[in-house]
């Protein structure tokens, strides 16, 4: 008995010394330890970023719905990093800092605005980008990381891979080849093509797959279209896109006959892009087929007949602004904006009665953004043409929208539901011949 009674006492001596020890110096005892490792497996981070002799190389996919991003970085002991990348032409890999350090783990961040940023912000944060890198695993040749602010099952996972001697000029040798993806070489034609063929077959059999393809070089996908010629409708279907030295690949496959076409070589002398995967010849190119082969009346109106008189003003606004109409098609779309267009304003008579005029906003000349101006004939109930008059500035940087608003078949008109304002109806403008090519405006 008298030995517990000892025991006892010991333990509650023991209690109450502890409970005179303050709290801090306990956690401070630990947060020094955990401090410590902290700082140690930071510095090896930071070791290993610098160390490569070469660099670090990414291909950098933002989200799964968009294409990649060719990216080299150089980092330094004194916390600069050298930031090359096959975006904006470069235009955006400015001198910049970063930090190797914790929050709640830890995580590598971009300090100053460069390519990352801008990668983030732009277009209102659609891309769903990001600067800030949290670590997982870190090996001398491979880190892995992954988005800090991406939540639930889609989160995205970054790779840097040690690079080699050259990597640095590699990317920036692929900033051309999305232009090429873009727009091809030089040419003035806004129809491209995509065809699909068994090299086996008869000559004159149908193709196993017909459409358009278009580029959006902002979010790096190709665009596939096709046609209902019975329905008038279209459909579009987005590929992200790896661009290489050579051409590009689809990251998701184009599917035909059960056969998955992915990679395309660039052929400059013809300004075509072409595949044999699988056995088949597929094409991309300019003014390969034909998309509408007749009329379709679904897409007739009485619409088409107040055009020039039911409102003095029209605008058109790409997918910058919070007022684009989301009928338009993703080959008109990409098609202004590989001219610069940012949004068309459609004024009637500004020239004078029955002279209209189109100005292209986003695209400035000497004396300001160009104006194009036409005169309209008008089929009733069915399509209207436009006829090119002249221009305030040279055309030449807009010459393929141009072609396309005045060609011979012209244009189906159709009052829409996209508009939310009551006073501002919305309109569908849908090409005769290239039904592909379709946008929506406003009545002002």
């Amino acid at each position: 008995m008298l030995k517990n009674i000892k025991i006892y006492t010991l333990f509650l001596l023991a209690i109450s010394i502890i409970s005179c020890s303050s709290d801090n110096e306990v956690d401070r005892l630990f947060d020094e330890d955990g401090e410590t490792r902290t700082t140690e497996l930071l510095s090896n981070y930071k070791k290993t970023l610098v160390d490569s002799e070469f660099g670090w190389k990414l291909l950098y996919q933002p989200n799964n719905s968009v294409g990649f991003y060719n990216i080299f970085l150089d980092f330094n002991e004194d916390d600069t990093v050298e930031i090359v990348s096959d975006y904006a032409l470069g235009g955006q890999d400015l001198e910049t800092t970063y930090r190797v350090g914790k929050s709640q783990l830890p995580e590598l961040v971009f300090e100053n605005y460069s390519t990352f940023h801008n990668l983030f912000e732009i277009n209102n944060f659609v891309l769903q980008a990001e600067f800030q890198f949290v670590f997982e695993s870190v090996t001398a040749d491979r880190i892995e990381f992954r988005s800090k602010t991406d939540n639930g099952d889609d989160i995205t996972k970054i790779v840097f891979e040690k690079a080699t001697a050259g990597e640095r000029e590699r990317v920036i040798g692929t900033r051309t080849s999305y232009d090429e993806i873009a727009i091809g070489n030089g040419t003035t034609s806004f129809l491209r093509n995509i065809i699909v063929t068994d090299p086996s077959a008869d000559p004159m059999a149908e193709p196993l797959f017909q459409g358009t393809f278009s580029f959006s070089e902002f979010e790096r996908v190709g665009i596939i279209t096709t046609f209902d010629q019975e329905t008038g409708n279209i459909a579009s279907t987005s590929y992200p896109v790896l661009a290489n030295d050579n051409g590009f690949d689809l990251v998701n496959p184009l599917t035909v006959n059960n056969v998955d076409i992915i990679s395309f070589i660039f052929d400059e002398a013809t300004n075509t892009f072409t595949s044999e995967d699988g056995g088949l010849n597929t094409v991309i190119g300019y003014d390969l087929a034909p998309v509408a082969t007749a009329l379709v009346p679904s897409l007739f109106s009485d619409d088409v007949d107040t055009f020039d008189t039911r409102f003095a003003r029209y605008l058109y606004f790409d997918n910058t602004s919070q007022f684009y109409l989301q009928q338009t098609s993703p080959d008109f779309l990409n098609l202004l904006k590989s001219v610069g267009a940012t949004g068309l304003d459609i004024r009637m008579n500004l020239f004078g009665p029955g002279v209209h005029g189109i100005i292209f906003r986003g695209v400035d000349g000497p004396g300001g953004p160009l104006t194009a101006a036409f005169n309209f004939t008008v089929t009733p109930g069915e399509r209207l043409t436009l006829g090119y008059l002249g221009a305030t500035d040279p055309i030449d940087d807009v010459i393929s929208v141009i072609l396309l608003l005045i060609d011979g078949s012209g244009w189906y008109i159709q009052e829409t539901n996209e508009s939310p304002f009551a006073s501002n109806p919305s309109f569908s403008v849908t090409s005769v011949s290239f039904p592909n090519f379709r946008f929506s405006i406003y009545g002002i």
